[in-house]
């Protein structure tokens, strides 16, 4: 029902910034975006979570290193790689993780 897709929709928010400490152009997403470029953007560089989990991707259309983007703010690059050791300071895809 209709409803039921609404509810889906609710459950996963994420907005995005091309540039650090939430600068920029920004655009919010409530679904996957395979290539951020072909939204306008040359990359994102900061983040916030505002519901759902959320996998980013090094590459276009979910390719690369991933890095799992629960809840929060990711100002920078760091915030979301941490102590990975892998370095990447942008994404170009994502989406929301979703529970069978």
């Amino acid at each position: 029902t209709s409803s039921e897709a609404m509810d889906t929709l609710g459950q996963y928010k994420i907005t995005v910034w091309e540039e650090e400490s939430f600068q920029g152009k920004r655009c919010e997403f409530l679904m996957e975006c395979p290539s951020i470029m072909e939204r306008g953007f040359r990359k994102i560089r900061s983040i916030k979570v505002e519901s759902g989990p959320w996998v980013g991707f090094e590459y276009p259309e979910y390719q690369g290193q991933q890095f799992i983007l629960e809840k929060g703010d990711y100002p920078r690059w760091e915030a979301w790689s941490g102590n990975s050791g892998y370095r990447t300071e942008h994404l170009l895809s994502f989406r929301p993780v979703k529970c069978a």
